[in-house]
């Protein structure tokens, strides 16, 4: 079953036997209950049972508070999650480690904060868990559409469960930058360019990677509209008519500008605070300079570090976040034959990332590769596909405790 790849076409039913398709609504409801109850639980467990590791506290390059020791509140502003409230408080200085920041996320939480009292933490933790809660309602819809509803609930069961997922209850831009994503694949799906150009100009705003929604954007506009014969034959799968060839389509390619556009906004806004409008991309010198583009372009190296990894799960060197892109190349196959286009979300999302920054964090940059669970939501829906099922979800969830509790508690969780 497939969403029309116009918005004039019509929906096929769902299979016979399949549940009704639940609302937008209904699942939201259910995903912010979740949140709810997930970050409760947290909270009472750090109540009784707080491990907060002072010394990590005290060594990174941004604490929250910012002044004064830690308290209750810095168990849910930890590592990145401070450097954005310090933004959002203080703005960007010129030589702060905080400038390798996107800015879009922290002035929200900024402009956002009288809703909440004024209160930084309290309006990064309403707004992350909001954008979040609407983009797995978003990616729970397109799928069930697609392929049915369980297998779009099994498909945000994967999502919800992942170790990296974490990071979408925190004051962290996963949650905004997964919410665009969602509204980018959406609009490319429904060919509406307003969801497409306001989703592609804000996430080089939110990430760097944001840079690279220019990818799936030409991917579409190519196989809808190609410029060439061949394009279309490479990205549309055989069942669908290939459309004819024509120039005059190049007019329907301005949204790949947009992109371009939000990314010189953003050189463009550092140069406005910092005097420098490269100071974001020099201030990775505070982090050894890990995360590169010229990474990316050393295949070589990126194979070495696959293969050389030196802790369970720290920084650099981490088996899990190694495991975690070996389970992304593991899906690749059936993403490529539920749809063409995934191989361009893949690398966009997973690949690049992964190769520009050494694998570093890959755990957490791995939850927003929503192809991934996709593929494993079609794979393990059915009923002999049970056993494993249960077990893949156990080990996420497993994984999944193991980092929040490390996180929580200013260890190293991705």
């Amino acid at each position: 079953m497939l969403l029309p790849t116009r918005p004039d076409e019509p929906i096929s039913a769902p299979p016979s036997g399949e549940a009704p398709i639940a609302s937008v609504g209904g699942i939201l409801g259910a995903v912010l209950l979740f949140k709810l109850i997930y970050l409760s639980l947290v909270a009472c467990a750090l109540w009784g049972w707080s491990d907060l590791d002072i010394g990590s506290f005290n060594s990174l390059m941004r604490q929250w508070p910012l002044n004064g020791g830690p308290t209750f509140g810095s168990h849910f502003a930890a590592w990145d999650g401070a450097h954005y409230l310090f933004l959002s408080e203080k703005g960007y200085v010129a030589g702060t480690s905080s400038c390798a920041f996107y800015p879009l996320w922290p002035l929200w939480v900024r402009w956002l904060a009288p809703l909440a009292g004024g209160d930084l933490l309290l309006s990064g933790l309403l707004w992350s868990n909001a954008f979040s809660s609407l983009g797995f309602a978003l990616f729970y819809r397109v799928v069930a559409v697609r392929h049915g509803h369980q297998t779009g609930i099994l498909s945000l069961a994967f999502l919800l469960a992942f170790p990296g997922s974490l990071f979408f209850q925190f004051i962290y831009s996963e949650s905004l930058f997964f919410l665009l994503v969602m509204v980018l694949w959406w609009g490319l799906l429904h060919d509406d360019w307003r969801c497409i150009a306001l989703s592609a100009f804000l996430l080089p705003l939110t990430r760097s990677v944001g840079l690279m929604a220019v990818l799936p954007i030409l991917w579409h506009q190519l196989a809808h509209r190609p410029l060439w014969a061949w394009m279309s034959a490479l990205a549309l799968p055989k069942t669908q008519p290939r459309p004819e060839p024509c120039w005059s389509h190049a007019w329907c390619y301005w949204p790949a500008l947009m992109p371009m556009l939000g990314f010189s906004t953003y050189l463009g806004l550092m140069w406005l605070w910092t005097g420098n409008p490269l100071e974001g991309l020099q201030a990775q010198r505070f982090w050894g300079n890990v995360h590169s583009v010229s990474n990316a372009l050393n295949p070589v190296k990126t194979l070495a570090a696959l293969f050389d990894p030196t802790t369970v799960h720290e920084f650099t060197g981490s088996v899990v976040d190694r495991t975690c892109f070996i389970l992304m190349l593991y899906c690749l196959p059936l993403c490529l034959r539920l749809d063409r286009s995934f191989a361009v979300w893949i690398y966009m999302l997973g690949v690049f990332p992964a190769m520009s920054g050494t694998f570093t964090s890959f755990t957490r940059y791995a939850s927003t590769v929503f192809p991934m669970f996709v593929a494993l939501g079609v794979l393990l829906a059915a009923r002999e596909h049970a056993r494993w099922r249960n077990v893949l979800l156990a080990v996420f969830l497993a994984g999944h405790l193991i980092l929040l509790w490390r996180f929580v508690n200013w260890r190293w969780a991705g």
